[in-house]
């Protein structure tokens, strides 16, 4: 895997999760510097939250890797979105991936921004 997330501050300076309704939203920007065949895993925890529920692109780098290739498809899970529609699963729900259309390579893909809202890390 090849990718680095920041997690981008709020106008006081906090990367930790905020509140909106029942859930915990935060925003970040991921730099894929390199990727797979099977995509790029972000987990839940690499974002301060314990479980993911919605995944929102608020924005996209205008890089592309020779051949014209860019960043595709965030899909909601690794193995079992197909059998539930695509959705988050019990087992699934803390990580996503992202998608570039080519076999694993070394390029520099780009940036994605997402705001991505879940529950927190359980303390139990």
């Amino acid at each position: 895997m090849g990718n680095t997330i920041t997690l981008i501050a709020d106008h006081l300076g906090s990367t930790r999760p905020r509140v909106m309704g029942t859930e915990y939203y935060v925003d970040a920007v991921i730099d894929i510097t390199s990727y797979t065949a099977n995509g790029e895993q972000v987990t839940a925890s690499e974002l301060g939250l314990g479980s993911i529920s919605c995944v929102l692109i608020t924005g996209l780098s205008v890089d592309t890797i020779a051949g014209g290739y860019a960043v595709s498809a965030i899909a909601a899970e690794v193995q079992s979105g197909a059998s539930n529609g695509g959705k988050y699963a019990a087992a699934s729900d803390a990580e996503f991936q992202i998608h570039v259309p080519a076999a694993s390579n070394t390029d520099n893909v780009g940036e994605i921004r997402v705001r991505v809202f879940g529950q927190l890390q359980s303390n139990s």
